[in-house]
């Protein structure tokens, strides 16, 4: 990487939606080589994905927390550590509130974590707390999110489904199928998610 990679990198951080052309000339080079460093930089996974910023509150995830969790001893040693660097990875593939987690140099677990509202934290707080592998765990809940958002994902299934939000209109979410038209899937496949 040169500076050129640095103000491209620093130029898609603030705005990913910003054009070729326009990168081209804030960069003051041709709009080829823009297209080319990119193509190289996402090959080197040194840029990963294109993405978006999601206001967490405004989807209806309103309770955030960061939660240190002590793991029980199994044996001493090298496998102890492996087994707590498993068991961070099982806790962000298991629960898709865990939107972060990393294992600390004192061997606890760290995650960030977000909740529609109180009832589904409980629930959340319950299920860990009854994991026969885990000691015990701590919890930091977080007012306001000044910096960050990024984190944040749109996960569909941490939405509550009753809770209909001012993005469409009673029309658009009743929309009836075109009568000429036939459908492929059966009432049972269908998922309706609302924010």
């Amino acid at each position: 990487m040169d500076k050129v990679d640095m103000k491209l990198l620093a130029a898609m951080e603030e705005n990913s939606r910003i054009s070729l052309k326009n990168l081209a000339r804030d960069l003051n080079v041709k709009t080829s080589t823009i297209y080319h460093r990119l193509h190289k930089l996402k090959e080197s996974n040194i840029l990963e994905n294109f993405t978006i910023i999601i206001n967490p509150e405004a989807v209806g995830l309103n309770k955030h927390i960061i939660m240190n969790i002590r793991l029980k001893k199994m044996v001493i040693g090298k496998l102890d550590t492996m087994f707590l660097e498993s068991f961070g990875k099982f806790l962000a593939e298991q629960y898709e509130e865990v939107l972060f987690s990393s294992v600390g140099s004192d061997e606890m677990i760290w995650i960030i974590a977000t909740f529609r509202d109180d009832k589904h934290y409980e629930q959340f707080k319950s299920e860990i707390s009854e994991n026969p592998y885990i000691e015990n765990s701590e919890t930091v809940l977080l007012n306001s999110i000044l910096k960050g958002q990024k984190i944040f994902k749109f996960l569909p299934n941490l939405l509550k489904q009753e809770a209909k939000g001012d993005y469409f209109s009673e029309d658009d979410e009743d929309e009836k199928p075109d009568a000429n038209k036939k459908s492929n899937s059966s009432e049972d496949d269908e998922t309706d998610i609302f924010f």
